[in-house]
């Protein structure tokens, strides 16, 4: 395994799987009731893979709480956090820890320019997209006599875009001051549109990539891209059908499943609608 660095050092049990990657680094652990206290350096986020009740626990305040935490829970720390939690029986947990530059660069990178900091959270409530990840490195810290660090290294990565868009002041930056999507959020519906344009596609599914309702998707969408979410999903299948027309290769029943499209009358419907001309009229070259 990796010689551990100074990334893990504020971790106090040292008995723990562990490896360091680039962007901060991964454990595991199997321990019995105990209390644990430190304090941050990097941002700090656990994932239970089994229960307790009676959990006491504090983030950065000198009143702690007392809870239960159930299978597949998240617990988050921020850096510069003093986390204290005494657990009453025996735990199994995976801790995924991001220094705050790698942090920072990830927020740079998804909401362009501006950092967000993941927010202090107790272990309460289970977040099935934080266990399937730590599942993943909990597998390659035990089954695998040297871990992978660039494969742990790039689930780190996706938990911490995960911490951002779910658990920071980030996750309300889905429009602009004028109403209209956020660039993130306009990235993040063009690269999806283009890899789901021929699938049946319902506004609401548009909306979830972006986490707005489906009203207020439809409001920024138009102030984003200047035409409503249905023109702009037509445009691109119409470009798509014109361009396997024009290669000839396909029956125009073909082409208009291929480009999402019902039937062949509704691809020669729209295709007249929109540009004039029939689906052999475009491929004659009229």
């Amino acid at each position: 395994m990796k010689t551990i660095g100074k990334v893990l050092d504020f971790i106090p049990d040292k008995d723990r799987s562990r490896i360091v990657t680039v962007s901060g680094g991964a454990t595991h652990s199997i321990r019995s009731g105990a209390s644990l206290s430190f304090v941050a350096e990097s941002h700090y986020a656990t994932v239970f893979f089994s229960s307790a009740k009676n959990v006491r626990a504090s983030v950065s305040s000198s009143v702690a709480q007392e809870f239960d935490v159930p299978a597949g829970a998240l617990g988050i720390v921020p850096a510069g956090g003093e986390p204290m939690t005494v657990w009453p029986s025996k735990k199994e947990s995976v801790a995924v820890v991001i220094t705050p530059s790698a942090m920072a660069a990830l927020s740079e990178g998804e909401y362009d320019g501006k950092i967000f900091e993941p927010r202090p959270m107790m272990a309460t409530a289970i977040d099935p997209q934080a266990l399937h990840l730590a599942s993943l490195l909990r597998s390659e810290l035990t089954e695998r006599p040297a871990p992978n660090e660039l494969y742990v290294d790039s689930i780190i990565t996706f938990f911490g875009i995960h911490l951002l868009r779910n658990y920071s002041g980030a996750e309300n930056e889905t429009i602009d001051a004028r109403g209209a999507l956020s660039p993130s959020n306009m990235r993040r519906i063009r690269e999806f549109l283009a890899e789901n344009f021929t699938r049946k596609l319902l506004v609401a599914d548009l909306a979830a990539v972006c986490e707005l309702s489906p009203r207020h998707f439809i409001q920024a969408f138009a102030k984003s891209f200047g035409k409503q979410p249905h023109q702009y999903l037509m445009g691109l299948r119409l470009d798509f059908a014109r361009q396997l027309l024009i290669e000839g290769k396909l029956t125009v029943t073909e082409v208009a499943l291929l480009s999402g499209f019902a039937s062949q009358s509704h691809l020669t419907f729209t295709l007249k609608k929109h540009c004039g001309l029939t689906p052999m009229q475009l491929r004659e070259g009229k």
